[in-house]
């Protein structure tokens, strides 16, 4: 399955803006490089690969003719390749390899040369999150922000100006010691050349409620698209570097009803069916998912997740609050949050709109939903 939005009649590339989206070299299975929607798209990212303690590595199933297959199909559709490093479950090293000068400038040669080995256009950096638990077994340092500050320091004047460096970064900013954003993120401007701001993943099994995944307004959620932009350019990072992220893929829940109970949100402001109680369980997802309990990077062990497919009976909703889908099946209980066209051409118009460099889709490879009652 491909993602596609059809953002017309203004495109990012014809309204001067940018376009840039993450390919996931774990699902090449799925999706081939070849395969890839180059079209209307100027940086791609290789996604992902992982820190280690001594620097970082390719995951085993993610073989170098993937790699060598996504630089040449890139380059050939005029796309920058650019590789991904870090992600959910691979930042776990990230704070032990930057806490210090001559960490940082063995990290930074080590970019660089495997830039050089494969083609690469530019680095991402992927650090779920400084300063923060992520997964929940992370190395943390309480100055890890301002490590991150000194390594991009470092990393710019290894690279240049041609080489792009870029980061995917959470909508909270950068923590500073005390857990709290930093009171200013302009420092890191002048040498990020964008950041890809991680609007999604707003709701997950972690939420009280039922959600959606990336929410235009706040509601009910914990963020939001517009509060994210208003933290990043209120402390001093550059409206122009900002990339907005749009998620193509679905998060999904199993209500506690078969009935969507309407509620007030944003002080009264919309009525909303988004939010729902759920019973903690997570419907599986596409057919080759498994549901068997598995242990993460952490040694954490997962419960066995729902193991129902989901067909047909969707009904789509369209909130208007979140400006966003989702798709409610009463029979099987089942509610998915996603983004479609409509929801994508707000945020696009919304990033416009803000004088934002453009939007990063995440993923390549998702979903396909077909709205005449499946899925």
């Amino acid at each position: 399955p491909i993602a596609h939005f059809d953002l017309s009649p203004c495109s990012l590339t014809v309204c001067g803006h940018h376009s840039a989206q993450y390919w996931p070299a774990y699902n090449a299975a799925d999706q081939s490089p070849a395969q890839v929607p180059w079209k209307g798209t100027q940086i791609a990212y290789y996604f992902v690969t992982v820190t280690s303690a001594t620097g970082f590595t390719v995951p085993t199933d993610q073989p170098a003719s993937d790699i060598k297959a996504f630089v040449s199909q890139a380059k050939a559709n005029g796309v920058k390749p650019v590789f991904s490093l870090g992600g959910w479950s691979g930042s776990i090293h990230f704070s032990s390899l930057v806490d210090s000068g001559t960490k940082r400038a063995s990290l930074a040669s080590k970019v660089q040369a495997f830039m050089t080995k494969w083609g690469f256009e530019g680095v991402d950096l992927d650090w779920e999150y400084p300063n923060g638990v992520g997964i929940g077994c992370n190395a943390v340092n309480k100055d890890d922000s301002a490590h991150l500050l000194s390594f991009l320091k470092v990393l710019r004047q290894k690279l240049g100006t041609s080489k792009l460096i870029t980061a995917a970064v959470s909508t909270e900013g950068f923590a500073g010691p005390d857990g709290s954003p930093l009171a200013s993120f302009a420092e890191y401007g002048k040498y990020l050349d964008y950041v890809n701001l991680m609007t999604y993943d707003i709701a997950g099994s972690w939420s009280p409620t039922t959600g959606p995944n990336a929410p235009l307004r706040k509601c009910k959620s914990d963020s939001s698209v517009q509060t994210a932009v208003k933290l990043w350019t209120g402390r001093g990072f550059p409206a122009a570097k900002v990339l907005l992220g749009i998620p193509a893929y679905a998060i999904s829940f199993t209500t506690s009803s078969s009935t969507l109970k309407e509620i007030e949100v944003s002080g009264g402001k919309w009525r909303s069916k988004a939010y729902q109680a759920w019973d903690g369980v997570v419907p599986k997802g596409a057919p080759g998912d498994s549901n068997a309990p598995y242990t993460d990077e952490c040694g954490t062990k997962t419960a066995a997740k729902d193991g129902s497919k989901g067909l047909n009976g969707y009904t789509r909703y369209y909130d208007d609050c979140a400006q966003t889908p989702f798709l409610f099946n009463p029979s099987k209980k089942h509610y998915i949050s996603y983004d479609d066209a409509q929801s994508a051409r707000v945020k696009t118009s919304y990033a416009m709109r803000e004088g934002l460099g453009g939007v990063c889709v995440s993923l390549f490879a998702c979903f396909f939903l077909s709205l005449d009652g499946g899925v």
